[in-house]
């Protein structure tokens, strides 16, 4: 499964290599990563990153509200690209507030289970920014690459699934990874949580536990809505992403051993 990355300012930050696939390979070490957003690092951190792991692209899928408030804090030699992955609807974000600052949820009509689920269910369809992962992941040259949005839950959730099930990963183990988030964002979620106690009412701080979850329910939505409107994860990948079976297979060939 996947390695958390030692890196202690980053967010939820992972390596995907060693991840099983149904046939029996696994995907390459140090070539495809998850994280959360990297405004925090040091110079040390940095200097790692570029010179250790020799990461290259950034595809980060944040809004520019939050880029601004929190920028990534990039290395040599990286190449940053950003594009949004939140669905193009002004009811369903993926950002933990609003471009106000205001709690989403003082905003929305949604309990943020509900939310949430409809989040999972619009994501993973017409996304201009999991069209840039595909092409990304079809033309890097062996070159790593790390997606991520805020805390490296949602929109990178979403962007991993894809990548995974590209790559041959069967629907456990991709619920098992994502589910894994749960515990790799635990400390920094708490110290978020904590950070805000005194601003939030106790019913408030409920509902940011539950937008900082990462639950099976969340992701399942995401599937379930793939197989109402493809009948399969592989049509899905090939009508909305262009991932047929050609494509599938350079991927495979590029990142599994």
């Amino acid at each position: 499964m996947t390695s958390v990355v030692p890196i202690k300012n980053g967010i939820n930050f992972r390596d995907l290599g060693g991840i099983k696939t149904s046939d029996g390979r696994q995907i390459r070490a140090g070539m495809l990563y998850r994280s959360g957003e990297f405004s925090r690092l040091n110079d040390d951190e940095k200097d790692f990153l570029s010179d250790e792991l020799n990461l290259h692209y950034v595809l980060d899928y944040r809004d520019q509200h939050e880029i601004d408030r929190h920028p990534d804090n990039l290395w040599n030699n990286s190449q940053y690209i950003n594009i949004p992955a939140n669905p193009l609807s002004d009811e369903f974000t993926a950002s933990l507030t609003s471009e106000q600052g205001k709690d989403i949820f003082v905003l929305k009509k949604y309990s943020p289970f509900d939310f949430m689920v409809k989040l999972y269910q619009l994501l993973p369809f017409n996304n201009l920014a999991y069209k840039k992962l595909t092409s990304l992941l079809l033309n890097a040259n062996g070159r790593p690459l790390v997606q991520h949005c805020a805390v490296g839950k949602d929109r990178t959730g979403i962007g991993v699934a894809l990548t995974l099930f590209a790559l041959g990963v069967s629907e456990e183990i991709v619920m098992q990874d994502y589910l894994l988030t749960e515990r790799y964002l635990n400390d920094y979620r708490e110290a978020v949580l904590s950070e805000n106690k005194s601003k939030l009412s106790p019913e408030e701080l409920e509902k940011h536990k539950i937008i900082f979850a990462a639950k099976k329910e969340f992701l399942t939505a995401a599937i379930e809505e793939i197989k109402k409107r493809y009948d399969t994860i592989d049509n899905w990948l090939a009508k909305e992403y262009q991932l047929d079976d050609k494509n599938k297979k350079i991927l495979q060939d590029i990142y599994l051993i």
